[in-house]
């Protein structure tokens, strides 16, 4: 009998060590959500009087524009995902891309950034493209929308360096030209080589333990895929500019600096892996960011463009709910 229970005692500890771990993360990345959550609003709390009683401009029409421009940017971010699909054999419709990308999205204001991968998974793999093919296909995705995110975040940050210098207060020197270089490198050498891009995604298939898969990804196809989502970034920059003359009567900021500020934040906010939906970190670095232009209720600012973005994806939830998907015409690649 005692042997039993022991055995039974050393068969349940790997599940106990694997609870324990995942409650450990899981407890990780709230706090350190809570610590970014804790400083972004002390800036608010520290500039509530200026924002409080900041002669605001409201402008419905700009404010409306500039949710009409964010619907527009998911339009384009969904459609050069469907331009790279061909490269592993499916041809998606827009209005696919557009659901399977902002139901997927939702994901991201859950602990932990897998959510939206495991959603793109699910709902690509219910219009029959195989769970392999659909995993790769966000991960070449990333190798092309990050960098392009870095490039336009970088080429804001080199011709008005004061956006970090300030916040950081130091003299940042070359180190925007630098980062300008190696976005500009690795940008050409995820379109000119597209080979090792395949390499690199069967490479990390190999870590997890897949075997790997081969997809005809072409130059013309990771030129598309890489400018497209550019172009989405920039999008993105001038939804939020929009949103500052809807809040500002002629905002005190360059057209570039304004469009690249919410680029910037945005990037940080997505690489905080901790953070759901960048809550946060988005918000202190676009405080930090605008200052030097908007002075002290660059804090106000960054709490509306949170509450903007929330409301601009919920309308895009709506839309893509209201889409009903049939199986893809193509073959698969992989099990279903």
């Amino acid at each position: 009998m005692t042997e039993t229970i022991d055995a039974k005692r050393d068969h349940d500890r790997p599940e106990r060590l694997s609870r324990a771990k995942s409650v450990l993360k899981t407890s990780i990345k709230l706090i350190l959500t809570g610590i970014v959550v804790y400083f972004a609003g002390r800036q608010v709390v520290h500039h509530w009087s200026e924002v409080r009683n900041y002669s605001w401009d409201i402008d419905p029409l700009m404010i409306a524009a500039s949710f009409l421009m964010h619907l527009v940017t998911f339009a384009i971010f969904a459609k050069t995902w469907c331009v790279l699909m061909p490269a592993f054999g499916y041809d998606i419709p827009l209005r696919y891309g557009f659901k399977i990308s902002y139901i997927a999205n939702l994901g991201r204001y859950i602990p932990g950034k897998i959510w939206p991968i495991i959603g793109q998974v699910y709902l690509l793999n219910k219009i029959g493209v195989g769970k392999k093919t659909a995993f790769v296909s966000w991960m070449v995705a990333m190798f092309y929308g990050m960098p392009s995110a870095f490039l336009a975040s970088v080429l804001t940050i080199q011709f008005y360096p004061d956006m970090v210098e300030q916040t950081l207060g130091v003299n940042i020197g070359i180190g925007p030209t630098l980062l300008l270089i190696i976005a500009v490198v690795v940008g050409a050498i995820s379109i000119v080589l597209p080979r090792q891009v395949i390499r690199f995604s069967n490479w990390l298939l190999r870590l997890a333990k897949r075997s790997p898969m081969d997809f005809d990804l072409t130059v013309a196809i990771g030129f598309k895929t890489y400018f497209g989502y550019f172009f989405s970034w920039v999008s993105y920059g001038v939804s939020f500019y929009l949103l500052l003359h809807g809040l500002i009567d002629s905002p005190p900021i360059p057209v570039a600096a304004g469009m690249g500020s919410f680029v910037v934040a945005y990037l940080v906010g997505y690489l905080a892996v901790f953070a759901p939906g960048g809550i946060g970190a988005r918000e202190l670095v676009l405080t930090g960011v605008l200052s030097p232009f908007l002075g002290p209720i660059a804090a106000g600012v960054a709490v509306a463009a949170r509450l903007w973005n929330l409301i601009a994806e919920a309308m895009a939830a709506s839309v893509a709910l209201s889409i009903r998907m049939r199986p893809a015409d193509a073959p698969s690649q992989d099990e279903p």
